[in-house]
Formats: structure tokens, C-alpha cells, sequence
């Protein structure tokens, strides 16, 4: 498998009514690309919540997530420690209970089920184990409920965390799906706006992917998906980020990387694309468009499509190519060359 390489110079993008004539192929295919369009903006959004306050908490664990988990467990600690100190200040005429819930919550998200249970215990310990003291009834009761409540927290937040975590990700291959690769692209068109720097995008389509599960089965095919998508996770930086966005396509988003750095990237990529599947002797090819954007569009949406759009004309090239452009604008899409 040999790819192709047209890697054209800047492109300033037209507006659509500037573009030239669609062939009648583009018009045939006008109508499946308008309904990708729509279910890539239905389904691939953000996650939105309609309460402020587990919204507020998802933010603020996914922020977490970013961070070391010594570095979550520390906050942990200390944060109890401090609302510990001011709960004996204040003395048992006024709770603090609630506040101790915070710490819980975002130890659990980061670390897990183990931590948030071990950091369960110190805040019992901190804030209600003193109601013992009484040595009757009614305090070891209430003692155990309130130890009760905080475990019990504790698991539904390690279980809340996963399937946020899978809503985010796709199942045969373990990547990000469609979904979670919008966010964080997302988080990368913010980033490259604040520091004025480029990103790439390389939409990848698998070629003849359909004789695949014609002539030797589904399993067949999503065993080259799967090779597909851990060798793209295994050819990139920690830095960049690998999705598969439905059937037979994949996205990479390379995070700051200009048009000489995606080119290597990609070849780097391809060629191990291209090892893999000629070690399985599986008969596909892929077609990828790669745009490198100068200056960050202002939605996902437009990143997305001008990636796919680079693609497509691979395929209309004769499939197994890379098409690789420098995008200047943010309205409508490549001209050709």
C-alpha cells in the first residue's frame, strides 16, 4: 500500500457562492453529506446539563482530570482539613456537612471508588465520628448513617465518572467517538485563538472497507478497525488525540502543528498504517485529508468539514492519497488547485 501526497500551498477559502460548479457526482453525493453534517452537529455537541450544579461539577472533574492525582488527592486533604478546622471553630450549633461533599466528589472523579471511599472515612472521622462521644444509642446511629451516606456517594460518583467516560468514547476501538473528539477540538480552537499558534486536522476514510464485510464478515471488519485505531494511537504524540467518528472514518487532531510538522506526522502515520495492514494482508487502503489551519476556525463544525472536504476529493482522485492543504480563512471551503 503506497499513498499519494498532493500537498498544495496556502489556500485562502472562498465563499460558497465563489466556488466553482458541483460535477454531478457532487451533487449525488450533496444530500448524504448534508445528513452527515446534521448528525455530526446533533450528536458529536458538547455534553450540556440542565442543572448548574452537576454541570458545574462535570466541568470542574473534567478540569481535575488534567491534573496529576497526587496533586487532586493533596487538594482533598487539605480542603477537609480546612472545613474540619472551621467545623470545630463554628461548634455543633452549625453544620458544615454539606461542604465536605466537594472534596468526595472531585477525589472520586480524578482518582476513584478506592480514594473517595479512603477520603470518606477521614471526613467521618473529621466531622461526625465525634458524635460518639455520648456513648449511647442514638450517636452510634448517627454516626454509621452519615459513614453510610459517604460511601454510598462515593460509588455513585466512581460510577457517574465511567459513563461520562464512555458517552465519550467508542466501543470496538476504545478511542474517543465523535462526541468527544468535538470537545476536544473544541478546547483546541480556544487554545490556538489565546496563543495565535496552527493546529491540524486529518480526517481518514478506510477504502474498500464494505468488500471487507461482504466477503469476510463484520468480524472481519472491525478487527481492521480495531488495528486501525491502536495503530493511530501508537503512531501519535501524547499530545494529539485519535477518534473514530462512525464506520470506516477517523480523526487525529495534532495539537500545534504547522504544515511541515502535520506532513511528517501524517507520514509517519501512514507508514505505519501501512505496515500493519499489509502485515494482516487485509486488502484496504485509506484516503486521508489533512488541513492544516493558520488561523482556527470559529466552530468545530467548519474544522471538521473542511477536513472531510479535503478527503473527499482524494476520493474522487482515486482513492489511497493523502490531501494535504493550508487553510487561511474560516468561510466555505478549499479551492482546489
Amino acid at each position: 500500500m503506497v499513498f499519494r501526497s498532493t500537498e498544495g500551498a496556502e489556500t485562502v477559502l472562498a465563499s460558497s457562492i465563489e466556488r466553482a460548479a458541483p460535477t454531478r457526482g457532487e451533487e449525488l453525493r450533496r444530500p448524504e453529506r448534508s445528513r452527515w453534517g446534521q448528525r455530526h452537529t446533533l450528536h458529536h455537541q458538547r455534553l450540556e446539563f440542565r442543572s448548574i450544579i452537576l454541570g458545574l461539577i462535570v466541568r470542574v472533574g473534567e478540569y481535575l482530570a488534567h491534573r496529576s492525582k497526587s496533586h487532586v488527592l493533596m487538594i482533598g486533604l487539605l480542603t477537609v482539613g480546612m472545613i474540619g478546622a472551621l467545623d470545630l471553630l463554628t461548634g455543633p450549633d452549625i453544620s458544615l456537612s454539606l461542604f465536605y461533599l466537594l472534596p468526595i466528589t472531585f477525589v472520586t472523579w480524578r482518582i476513584g471508588r478506592t480514594a473517595g471511599f479512603a477520603l470518606s472515612l477521614c471526613v467521618w472521622v473529621v466531622a461526625d465520628a465525634r458524635q460518639i462521644y455520648s456513648h449511647t444509642s442514638a450517636g452510634y446511629w448517627n454516626a454509621a448513617i452519615s459513614l453510610a451516606f459517604l460511601l454510598i456517594l462515593s460509588s455513585t460518583l466512581a460510577e457517574f465518572s465511567v459513563l461520562l467516560e464512555w458517552v465519550r468514547t467508542d466501543y470496538l476501538t476504545g478511542l474517543a467517538n465523535g462526541r468527544g473528539f468535538h470537545e476536544l477540538v473544541q478546547k483546541e480552537i480556544y487554545r490556538c485563538k489565546r496563543t495565535c499558534r496552527s493546529f491540524s486536522l486529518a480526517y481518514l476514510d478506510i477504502d474498500n472497507f464494505k468488500s471487507i464485510n461482504d466477503t469476510l464478515g463484520h468480524n472481519a471488519g472491525d478487527a481492521v478497525l480495531r488495528l486501525v485505531g491502536h495503530t493511530l494511537q501508537k503512531s501519535t504524540r501524547k499530545s494529539d488525540s485519535v477518534a473514530r467518528i462512525g464506520g470506516d472514518e477517523f480523526m487525529i487532531l495534532l495539537c500545534g502543528a504547522e504544515q511541515q510538522s502535520a506532513a511528517a506526522a501524517m507520514a509517519k502515520i501512514e507508514e505505519a498504517l501501512r505496515t500493519e495492514l499489509s502485515r494482516g494482508r487485509w486488502p484496504v487502503t485509506l484516503t486521508i485529508g489533512v488541513a492544516t489551519f493558520r488561523h482556527p476556525p470559529d466552530t468545530v463544525e467548519a474544522a471538521v468539514q473542511q477536513a472531510d472536504d479535503l478527503m473527499y476529493e482524494g476520493k474522487q482522485r482515486g482513492k489511497n492519497t493523502r490531501n494535504h492543504r493550508v487553510i487561511a480563512g474560516s468561510c466555505g471551503g478549499p479551492q482546489p488547485l
